[in-house]
């Protein structure tokens, strides 16, 4: 099925990105699951088939039911309003009880991934980055959103797939950001229940306000034998960063202060290494760690010729390639699965409204990363039901991945890193005026005419293509 609806999207794809004048809608939600329905809404009736009758094969409606009460029960006393918004997405839909978040445990496990992390004396912009690509074949439905889901919670800025109401990668307000990549540990499986990777990014995002917190309720939570699943977070604040390690059975962690790191899917902290070679073989770990060493390897390069690792240096990096290394069946940083790149770049005065998503929605090789300031109030539907990203699939289809055209794409990039940068700073002097309002109109009126650059710029790559 998911082959299918891989073929359908490809056709759609030229008509997606133009199909009129792009649609935006207003960032603020007023009822639980708003800003989840409303990014479903233009695609629903050409996908929720898919899900819901995948639903009725993977387990019959009691034993679903009994499944979704168990996670909510164990996330009660720390997001009770996750209850709320669930009920309110499957009222909206017609789906039973419990469904959509059963739904979220299962179709959802495995976001697979290289992500690095650049600290602040590393940093050009005086503040922590994080950057993951996304490697995962077979999910091609995917989206930014930014909203805040709840009273009481973080607003954040969320990358995931589209019928997901969980996080590949994410940044709130305060700074705070969070990727995963998978690891190893198949003891995870023992677990009956516990909270997947994309339901703890956005938890911790939507509750923690920097690195130390989003550490502490990490161990709180597996403490209490919540943590499900096996994976490794990069988590960073403004300042620092930590790396964390989990399994349902054990938990490592390391604060970063300084440089870069560079992550893939190996546990490589003490008390978790040795998971690596009692569950993988030997070409199976030097494999999956080849693209940690290429990341390294780049960023440490460029720091050496430049001094400070830039945004770009990241897009850069998110693209690299060795094809002759590739004929030898090794992983690359960018490679055939690789299906999208999420860039984190929070700002120190004023993170809630100037920190910026830099998005490859697609393959990174085949789109353009468009800078998202978290301060816009308004929100454009191609970005956000997926139709987006069908274009640079379309793209890579037509180019394949090794192509001479990446200098136009990077042009425009540039381009747009210009007008965004002195956008923002047009925008810091209103804030430091206390002239919020005006500030957010500002971000929100060059991110609409950059939106539509981007958007016209691939219809013509995809029409003109050979």
């Amino acid at each position: 099925m998911k082959k299918c609806i891989w073929c359908f999207c490809v056709v759609l794809a030229a008509a997606a990105v133009g199909a009129g004048e792009p649609v935006f809608y207003p960032v603020e939600n007023t009822f639980p699951g708003e800003w989840f329905l409303r990014s479903v809404a233009p695609g629903r009736a050409k996908y929720e088939k898919h899900y819901r009758d995948r639903l009725d094969k993977l387990a019959p409606p009691a034993e679903r039911a009994a499944r979704a009460e168990a996670l909510l029960k164990l996330m009660d006393d720390v997001a009770a309003s996750n209850r709320e918004e669930n009920a309110a997405i499957e009222k909206a839909l017609g789906w039973r009880q419990g469904d959509f978040t059963y739904h979220n445990t299962r179709f959802y496990s495995k976001i697979g991934c290289t992500s690095w992390l650049v600290l602040p004396d590393a940093s050009a912009t005086g503040t922590a980055m994080l950057q993951k690509n996304r490697d995962y074949g077979g999910q091609d439905l995917l989206t930014l959103r930014i909203f805040r889901a709840m009273p009481g919670r973080y607003k954040v800025a969320m990358m995931g797939d589209l019928w997901s109401s969980g996080a590949c990668a994410v940044m709130n307000e305060k700074g705070l950001m969070i990727v995963q990549n998978d690891g190893p540990g198949r003891e995870s499986r023992l677990q009956r229940y516990g909270i997947g990777c994309i339901s703890m990014l956005r938890l911790l995002a939507e509750q923690c306000a920097d690195a130390a917190e989003a550490e502490a309720m990490m161990r709180k939570l597996h403490t209490r034998g919540i943590v499900g699943g096996s994976s490794i977070y990069l988590i960073a604040d403004l300042d620092r960063g930590v790396v964390i390690e989990a399994t349902g059975r054990h938990l490592a962690v390391s604060r970063l202060d300084f440089g870069f790191e560079a992550r893939a899917n190996n546990f490589l902290l003490p008390g978790m290494s040795g998971l690596n070679q009692a569950l993988r073989p030997r070409d199976n770990f030097l494999n999956g760690e080849s693209r940690r060493y290429a990341a390294t390897e780049f960023l440490a390069s460029r720091l050496r010729e430049k001094g400070m690792l830039s945004p770009v240096d990241l897009m850069d990096c998110s693209r690299q390639r060795d094809p002759e290394m590739e004929k030898q069946n090794w992983r690359q940083i960018c490679m055939k699965d690789t299906i999208a790149s999420t860039l984190f770049v929070p700002d120190r005065a004023h993170p809630e409204m100037l920190s910026t998503v830099f998005i490859a929605i697609g393959p990174p090789r085949h789109t353009v990363y468009l800078p998202v300031p978290l301060g816009v109030t308004e929100f454009p539907e191609e970005l956000a039901c997926g139709d987006m990203g069908l274009v640079a699939f379309a793209l890579r289809e037509k180019y394949g991945l090794d192509h001479p055209h990446l200098d136009r794409f990077k042009a425009l990039e540039k381009e747009l890193w210009d007008e965004h940068f002195a956008t923002c700073e047009e925008a810091r002097k209103l804030l430091r005026a206390h002239r919020r309002n005006e500030a957010a109109a500002l971000l929100t009126e060059n991110f609409r005419k950059q939106f539509v650059k981007v958007r016209n710029f691939l219809r013509r790559e995809l029409e003109t293509a050979k």
